[in-house]
């Protein structure tokens, strides 16, 4: 619960600092910031082990704040899913525990999950700012705000547009699993 409280708490920023600070500095296990570029490396830095060993941290940092919420929302829903109508007659049935699980409670109990997921598409963008910035990272968080403060409108408007249809694609995405997860719901 306390985890499920700081994450939801905590602010991007925050977390970013406090995990460069104990796990970076202190342990020194990870970069405290910066990027080891994926497929080109321009530096001695690069390559794919590199990449996600300088990634780990702002990972980490990313995953807490949206962990917290989704796995309150999803102890809330399989915790009612449990106690429906469906649930004990498949338990009356024979079913084993697994199947229950697996078939009737978490199948229903994800519908409201991937709703919020894909709602959180823009929020997860919009902690990419400070994420990106906390870490040195270069990206589209990063972008903005450097276009931002140097009045630079046609990338703003870039930034906005490229936004606005990830959030739009991923939504779709969103509604096309929802005839995977709930068999009630058909596409026509």
């Amino acid at each position: 619960m306390v985890f499920v409280l700081v994450g939801i708490s905590a602010h991007p920023v925050w977390l970013g600092l406090l995990l460069s600070y104990f796990i970076g500095f202190k342990l020194g296990l990870t970069p405290l910031g910066g990027y080891c570029d994926l497929i080109n490396p321009s530096t001695a830095c690069g390559g794919p082990v590199q990449w996600a060993h300088a990634m780990i941290l702002p990972w980490i940092t990313f995953a807490i704040l949206f962990a917290a919420l989704y796995v309150r929302m999803i102890r809330a829903n399989v915790l009612e899913a449990m106690n429906e109508d469906y649930v004990r007659t498949a338990r009356a049935k024979g079913a084993s525990e697994t199947t229950v699980m697996r078939s009737h409670v978490l199948r229903n109990a994800m519908l409201p999950v991937v709703t919020m997921l894909g709602m959180d598409i823009g929020l997860a963008m919009g902690g990419a700012i400070f994420t990106e910035s906390v870490f040195g990272l270069p990206g589209i968080g990063k972008t903005a705000v450097t276009a931002l403060e140097g009045f630079d409108l046609p990338t703003v408007q870039g930034i906005v547009v490229f936004a606005t249809i990830a959030i739009i694609v991923f939504n779709l995405a969103v509604d096309l699993l929802y005839a995977v997860i709930d068999p009630r719901i058909r596409l026509s």
